[in-house]
């Protein structure tokens, strides 16, 4: 008669504790999968309303999706990446179409390259604003002169104007 509660010969054991962590292991990285999709999908969704507003494109390095140096590779405003190979055939991908590797990749490379562009935009945009205010200011004045009564003391410094 053959006991079943005595010890697996042959290493059945260890085979089936090591079975037991596979599937273990298996279930973990399958809610990790999730976890990355989900992330990923946020993440994807959240940049993509600050990237369509700002509307820049950016050249990304092609190393860093593990192309030839003569590839050229743009992320558009709709996180679409264009790779554009040496012999001008392009291709276009989603962002969230990409490894994890490539993603944090491109987000590692990308993301102060866009700060950088969004500052250079608040500052230009500052300085022409500050123009139509001077220039709103001035006619102003224009438009509150009593014409009628010949006063026209419209001038303005230009200290005034160059800020």
């Amino acid at each position: 008669m053959v006991q079943e509660n005595s010890e697996k010969p042959d290493g059945l054991a260890d085979a089936l504790k090591y079975m037991e962590t596979l599937v273990d292991e298996a279930v973990q990285i399958y809610e990790l999968d999730q976890e990355k999709t989900n992330v990923i999908d946020e993440l994807y969704n959240s940049l993509k309303i600050i990237t369509n507003f700002l509307g820049f494109s950016v050249d990304v390095h092609p190393a860093l999706l593990n192309y030839p140096s003569d590839t050229r590779i743009v992320l558009t405003p709709s996180l679409d990446i264009l790779v554009i190979k040496p012999n001008y055939k392009s291709e276009q991908k989603r962002l969230d179409e990409f490894s994890l590797d490539e993603i944090s990749n491109i987000i590692r490379y990308s993301i102060p390259t866009l700060t950088s562009m969004a500052k250079s935009d608040r500052n230009y945009t500052n300085k022409k604003l500050a123009f139509l205010r001077n220039a709103s200011k001035t006619l102003k004045q224009l438009r509150n002169a009593n014409i009628e009564e010949g006063t026209h003391n419209t001038s303005v410094s230009v200290e005034e104007v160059k800020q």
